[in-house]
């Protein structure tokens, strides 16, 4: 996947002392969850990220040139209880993710620029494991492990309304199977 750079986040990938931070982006139903590594809050794109400090973990981005489904974990400890009952309590699968890495100057502890986007996938599976604090780890797939699930459609009325309730385009989709049709008429001499 090709990405271009902003002059000021290359600058800042290339220092001598370089201040990386990672934001992660989980939309739920009920609103996004905003986290990033650092401390404090930092904002753009119009969101505003909650920093979470050393209390995550992310698993190494993967990639090749080839179209296949990839994985990323994130974990997550010691979060707050209205972030873990999202987890437990909402559907979560198939919902969007994104990873973003961005890099702060050194001086003001601000964004040099927009941080740009390393994997966005959709969230699969989460797993919550209670001890002295409570840790969630969720499994993001990359958007092309939706290529081996199969799509399951009837093509029927009842499919179609449970999709779109009201909708009457395929009502007479079973009766015109079964039908027989007659093109045209016999040429009379």
């Amino acid at each position: 996947m090709t990405r271009s750079l902003d002059t000021a986040t290359q600058s800042a990938s290339e220092a001598g002392t370089i201040l990386p931070v990672w934001f992660v982006k989980l939309e739920f139903d009920s609103g996004d969850v905003l986290l990033h590594t650092g401390l404090g809050d930092l904002s753009f794109g119009g969101d505003t990220y909650t920093g979470a400090g050393g209390i995550g973990s992310i698993d190494t981005v993967e990639e090749d040139s080839e179209l296949s489904r990839s994985t990323l974990k994130l974990t997550l400890r010691g979060l707050p209880n209205d972030i873990i009952s999202i987890v437990l309590n909402e559907y979560y699968q198939g919902r969007r993710a994104t990873l973003y890495l961005g890099y702060l100057d050194q001086a003001t502890r601000q964004l040099v620029a927009d941080p740009g986007i390393v994997y966005r996938g959709r969230m699969d599976t989460a797993s919550v494991s209670q001890g002295e604090t409570c840790s969630v780890t969720l499994t993001v797939e990359s958007v092309f492990a939706a290529w081996d699930r199969p799509l399951v459609r009837r093509y029927n009325n009842a499919d179609q309304q449970a999709r779109f309730p009201g909708d009457r385009g395929l009502e007479a989709v079973e009766q015109s199977s079964e039908k027989q049709i007659v093109w045209g008429q016999k040429y009379a001499s």
